[in-house]
This record gives structure tokens, C-alpha cells and sequence, in this order.
């Protein structure tokens, strides 16, 4: 599962791992200790032949950074994008050909006082 590999991608790459391991899919727990990554598919695409399926997805996930400071946030921005793009591999038995970052926005979430750095990827892996 391309969710499961992300997470592992991320919670075991060095850099990231010295600055969180929390680690969350589509929402953050209530109170959560900052910082953080959130992941969410935010669309699903499929390879498909004459003969069907082809076995091969490229789906575009978001991948954000949170922290209290910008400075903190920009830092595990980097490191997520230095963890994931480019990668290729197998991580949690799932073969990813390709993970490519096309795009980088950040904002300040003014009602919680928190920074946020949100990166899109298009990921092509096998199923």
C-alpha cells in the first residue's frame, strides 16, 4: 500500500526522523504535539492496457509540514522533500518507479497560530 511506504519513507529517513516521527493520514488527533506530517491522496490514477489493469498507479498525494515557528516548519519542509523526491525503491513491499514533487505552498493557519508547508507529488509505484 503507496500510504504505507510514504510513512515508512519518512519516519525512517534521518534527517526527518531528528526533527518528528509523528507521522498522521488524512487528519491531525486533536492537540497534537507539534512538529508533524500529514499525508492525503489527493488523487488516484491507474495504468491500464488492452488486456486491463496494468498493475501500475501514479496518484498525487500532499504532503504537509506543520511546526509552531516558520523556521521550524521550512526546516522539515526541506526534509521531507529532500526524503522524498527522486525516490525510488521498495519501502514497506511497495515498488515505487518514481516520486516527483511539483509543487510547494506555504501558509500560516491563523486560528491555531501554526505554520504549514504543503508539497504535492505524483508518485508512480506498482500495486
Amino acid at each position: 500500500m503507496i500510504e504505507s511506504a510514504l510513512r515508512y519513507i519518512l519516519v525512517n529517513d534521518t534527517t526527518v526522523k531528528a526533527i518528528t516521527t509523528r507521522c498522521y493520514p488524512v487528519t491531525i488527533p486533536q492537540d497534537p504535539t507539534y512538529p508533524l506530517i500529514l499525508y492525503t491522496k489527493i488523487s488516484g490514477m491507474r495504468d491500464h492496457a488492452l488486456q486491463g489493469a496494468s498493475g501500475h498507479a501514479h496518484p498525487r498525494f500532499q504532503i504537509e509540514a506543520w511546526d509552531l515557528t516558520y523556521s521550524g516548519v521550512k526546516t522539515l519542509a526541506d526534509a521531507i522533500r529532500n526524503a522524498l523526491d527522486d525516490y525510488t525503491g521498495t519501502a514497506a513491499g511497495t515498488v515505487i518507479h518514481s516520486c516527483l514533487i511539483e509543487s510547494e505552498r506555504d501558509t500560516y493557519e491563523s486560528e491555531i497560530e501554526i505554520y504549514r508547508i504543503m508539497q504535492d507529488y505524483m508518485i508512480w509505484h506498482e500495486e
